[in-house]
Formats: structure tokens, sequence, C-alpha cells
């Protein structure tokens, strides 16, 4: 890897630009085939705070731009009313791309992310080269696990009251080894969790729901769905489920890993995630 990639930080590879009605952030390093990485829903995430252990492999390989999506990190926070939040920031990294020139890209998101992606897939199906799924798709049905799990529950009282104390619960439940993270980076995601606007922005959404169930076998896509067998937000049982449906998919279970596989095991995840993509 080269000595600029090896020194990619938050502040040195964050911009922002206006994108459709919106103004968005994100991160931007490498050269290559487009990558655009999606971060889950949780309170403090944002492209950076998801993907960090990852952006210097992937840039190394493809132009890599992690995304903070509409209402998360630096980017505007929106309330959504009339149309559900997932079709407006599927539109909202559509915008993006169109600002930035990109044509085409693939697309690797985790949770929420993924869930933005399949939606992106759905809705411009034109722009998508291949897709890889972490965890996605949570509030899909299951026969096996009870909703809201557990994560939902965690996540929905860390979000409604972000302390070290609700974010370090989560971080159990979301975590198959929650030493993973720092009480430095939990600490910053409190802090980025109680920015009041996107809260405020957040607890006044109306917006209905989209039901996506229906919409995995139109995914035309090449798709990669990674799971971890440990994962207590989303249970395996959707990853199951979305390889049914995704007529092009295949599926890779980590052990001892639970919601975050690309924070869990980088190393292994960056290794089968660049294959897959580059693959004939």
């Amino acid at each position: 890897m080269s000595d600029t990639l090896s020194e990619l930080t938050e502040e040195n590879t964050v911009k922002e630009i206006q994108a459709g009605p919106y103004r968005v952030s994100y991160h931007d390093a490498g050269e290559g085939p487009v990558v655009i990485m999606l971060h889950g829903g949780g309170p403090g995430a944002s492209g950076w705070a998801n993907f960090n252990a990852n952006f210097a492999s992937f840039a190394a390989k493809h132009r890599t731009v992690l995304v903070d999506m509409l209402s998360f990190g630096r980017s505007e926070s929106v309330v959504f009313d009339a149309e559900p939040a997932t079709t407006v920031r599927a539109r909202a990294v559509r915008d993006l791309m169109d600002a930035l020139g990109i044509e085409r890209a693939s697309f690797l998101g985790n949770s929420m992310g993924g869930s933005v992606a399949m939606a992106f897939a759905v809705d411009y199906p034109d722009r998508v080269d291949r897709l890889v799924l972490m965890g996605a798709s949570g509030m899909t049905r299951t026969v096996l696990f009870t909703q809201p799990t557990e994560g939902h529950r965690r996540l929905r009282e860390a979000s409604a009251a972000p302390t070290l104390e609700t974010m370090q619960a989560l971080a159990d439940v979301m975590l198959f080894d929650p030493s993973v993270l720092s009480q430095d980076v939990l600490k910053s995601r409190v802090e980025a969790a109680n920015d009041l606007a996107r809260r405020d922005a957040a607890a006044r959404s109306t917006a209905p729901w989209r039901e996506q169930a229906d919409e995995f076998k139109r995914i035309q896509a090449r798709t990669l769905i990674v799971w971890g067998r440990e994962d207590r937000v989303n249970p395996l049982e959707i990853g199951l489920l979305l390889l049914r449906e995704i007529p092009d998919s295949r599926l890779h279970v980590f052990r001892d890993c639970g919601h975050w596989a690309q924070l869990e095991h980088p190393e292994e995840f960056n290794r089968i995630a660049l294959d897959f993509l580059a693959a004939p």
C-alpha cells in the first residue's frame, strides 16, 4: 500500500457537495472502479465510523467513497415525511453520484446501508455493478426470532438517550467481542449521537415504511451477502432469506461475529469483498 493511502484520515479525506436538494458529506480516495460504502443506522454512525478499518484497503484498488447518509455524520439533517427514508436516502446517493460524475458503482452496505443499497439497486438498476450486503434489511419478518430483536431494542435505547452506558450496552449486543470498540470510540459515538439537530429531525420523522421483502427478487446486480453467525441485531435467518430471494447471490457467514463483520474481521472481510468485486 502506498504511503499516501496508509495516511488516510477522517479529516484529510472529508468533502462536502450539494447533491440535488441536500448537502452531503463524504470521504473519497483511490482510483479505479467506484465502490460506494453506506453505513448502518445506529447512534453516532457515519461513513468513517463504520468503515475506517476498510477504507485504505479498498482505496488501494478502487475509487472508494464513504457516504454520510442524510441525518448522519456531517450530512444535512432531513425530516422524512412524505416518502420512506430508505427511498429518499437512495435518491440522495444517486444525486451524489451525479454531482461527482459517477455513472455506475458497486455498493457495500451495512445494516441500514444495505437496505438503502438494495433500494438503490431496485430504483436505479442501470447505475449498479455489484452489491455487498452485511447484516442488511433488519425489519424483515422472521420466524425463528421475535421482532424487535434484542439488538433493535438496544438501538432504540441508545438513540433515545445516548450515554456511555447505553452505547456500551449496544456494543455488547452488536459485537461478538465488544472490546473491539475502545472507550474512546464509544465516547466519540456518544458525542456524535448527541447532535441535537439530527436527533430532533429524526424525532419529527413521520415517513411511511418501505416494505422491501417483495423487492429482493427484482435485484439484478450480482450480490455478496455477508453475515455474522452471532448477529443479535439482524439474525442470520434474514441472510438466508436474501440468499433465497436475490437471483444472483451468494452468502458468506463469519463465525464468532456479530453485526459488524467489516469491523470484527476486517482483514478477511476486505479480502473476500475485494475478491468478489474483482471476479469476472
